[in-house]
């Protein structure tokens, strides 16, 4: 895997894991070891989609389940 933002490469192993996003994606945050931004990153693929900065909300804002109840 490969850090968007200073090039560091390693195994998934060597980016500090952080917590999932959400419980039914495969996107997560690590922390990358050499210059310790976060990154959301795509588990099942193994790739780093970008940095994530306070405020962001790269997977949106709520689980996406609000259309599913019935009233």
């Amino acid at each position: 895997m490969k850090c968007t933002e200073c090039g560091y490469e390693g195994e998934v192993s060597s980016f500090r894991y952080l917590y999932n996003a959400r419980i039914d994606a495969s996107m997560s945050m690590r922390q990358c070891p050499q210059c310790q931004v976060w990154l959301a990153v795509d588990e099942l693929k193994g790739e780093v989609s970008g940095q994530v900065v306070a405020g962001d909300a790269p997977w949106g804002k709520s689980a996406g389940i609000e259309d599913l109840a019935t009233a």
